[in-house]
């Protein structure tokens, strides 16, 4: 990932240790990308706001709120960013349990710089790629809502790779009728061909 892109992106450190929490700070500073840092998942939680390109490192145990219950809240919103966890060698079944939920990644302590500077790359080129999943699934939808039920329908059956002949015998409708919502439906989305259509919705 380039430095323009690094300088947009933001990772979110979560550890109750002040010393720990300086040294992934300054580690992290060192590919270009904006630091933000919370001594407490609690502190951690009432600051967070989803950007295109982001992910969060977390120890795994911390006072009231340890690190698997933060990624279960974040779960929870349905678009999480990727974490990667901070596991001591007695952890590793937390780690495990961890991943098995969806975490990114974990570095075993004491932390290893350079693996860390990867994953954490590897984590918000991840990022970027959810956030573009994300806008394509919300632009097909507004186009979806463009369209009736029956035309909805029509799409579907085209997307299928049904002809306007089989799509009338599926929908009892006649072929003259299926050709006219195709031309509407070509109108409302502002394409030209069934292979546009098959793009925009597979």
């Amino acid at each position: 990932m380039s430095v323009s892109k690094l300088s947009a992106a933001t990772v979110y450190i979560v550890d109750d240790d002040d010393i720990i929490l300086w040294t992934l700070k300054e580690l992290v500073q060192s590919i270009g990308a904006r630091v933000l840092t919370y001594t407490s998942a609690k502190e951690f939680l009432a600051a967070y706001s989803p950007s295109p390109c982001e992910c969060v490192i977390s120890d795994v145990r911390m006072p009231e709120i340890g690190g698997l219950q933060v990624q279960r809240l974040l779960m929870s919103t349905g678009s999480p960013p990727p974490i990667i966890f901070i596991t001591s060698h007695s952890e590793i079944s937390a780690a495990v349990e961890a991943m098995k939920a969806g975490a990114f990644d974990f570095v075993e302590k004491p932390v290893n710089g350079h693996l860390l500077i990867e994953k954490v790359q590897a984590a918000l080129a991840h990022s970027r790629t959810l956030h573009r999943e994300r806008l394509s699934e919300s632009s097909k939808q507004a186009r979806l809502d463009l369209l009736t039920p029956k035309e909805r329908s029509i799409v579907d059956l085209v997307v299928q790779g049904q002809s306007s002949r089989e799509i009338a015998g599926s929908l009892d409708i006649s072929v003259r009728t299926v050709e006219n919502h195709r031309a509407r439906i070509m109108d409302k989305l502002h394409i030209a061909s069934a292979v546009e259509l098959v793009k925009l919705f597979v």
